[in-house]
């Protein structure tokens, strides 16, 4: 992720770059706007991972799909 940072991100968000147009209103630009348009794309993409799982019925009813587990405790003879 450094070098994605370093030569892709970073030079992208200082004034003038490719991406401060776009996103340097919401993030501002300069150093270190770049790693910080990073943590936003994650934090955007992990929302719609997690927001994703509600579209596949397995995995929304998961908790009614499988059975409990019961643990059965393994009681040692101590003398």
């Amino acid at each position: 992720m450094g070098p994605l940072a370093d030569r892709v991100f970073e030079p992208a968000m200082m004034p003038g770059g490719s991406l401060a147009v776009t996103f340097g209103g919401l993030i501002g630009t300069g150093s270190g706007a770049g790693m910080s348009l990073m943590f936003v794309i994650a934090g955007a993409l992990g929302v719609l991972i997690g927001l994703g799982g509600y579209a596949f019925r397995v995995a929304r009813n998961v908790e009614d799909i499988l059975p409990d587990h019961k643990a059965e405790v393994a009681v040692s003879a101590e003398s």
